[in-house]
């Protein structure tokens, strides 16, 4: 409880271009070091591997430069995709602006800059059958975050169509056919 009041009112002093901010996911100091320590590592492993190839080449045979090489490149070029692949739709911040009456989220990029997505209510489809690390879609991209982070879960209900009513999808077309199926 104490954090949540410590981000809502750090996060009152972020307004910028007459955005109110709504939403700050606690995981994004955590997510924007971890992919810029993986992107500068993978950096500094591209620059150093010819050097590693040329002395590894002079002193041991080929199958353990070609082993060598595998692994230092699995490593240099598959963490940082699979690093974006888990983080890419964490939204580390949503704004609302009342003049627009939009929201807009704000996610990382493979290059740990920032990437902002704006929305409607009316752009958001909830998933019958959620994805992992996926909350809702809007305008095609998934994204995922934390409801209990949000300062006025007013929002959060909007976005997500709880101010609209119930479709329980009892009497859908496919299960009329069905059912006539199962009949005959």
């Amino acid at each position: 409880m104490q954090t949540r009041n410590l981000l809502q009112d750090a996060s009152k002093h972020e307004i910028s271009d007459g955005r109110e901010r709504l939403y700050y996911g606690m995981l994004t100091p955590q997510i924007r070091a971890v992919k810029f320590f993986s992107l500068t590592t993978s950096a500094a492993s591209i620059l150093a591997q010819p050097f590693l190839i040329h002395t590894l080449y002079a002193n041991s045979n080929i199958a353990v430069v070609v082993a060598a090489a595998s692994f230092i490149g699995f490593f240099t070029f598959g963490t940082p995709f699979l690093l974006h692949f888990i983080t890419k739709k964490y939204v580390t911040h949503l704004d609302y602006d009342p003049a627009k009456k939009k929201y807009v989220a704000t996610t990382v990029n493979f290059f740990c800059m920032l990437k902002e997505t704006e929305f409607t209510p009316e752009d958001v489809k909830i998933p019958e059958i959620p994805g992992i690390f996926t909350t809702f879609v809007a305008k095609g991209k998934a994204m995922f975050l934390d409801p209990k982070m949000f300062q006025d879960p007013s929002h959060y209900a909007k976005i997500m169509g709880y101010d609209k009513p119930m479709d329980f999808k009892l009497f859908s077309e496919e299960a009329e056919e069905s059912r006539k199926d199962a009949k005959k």
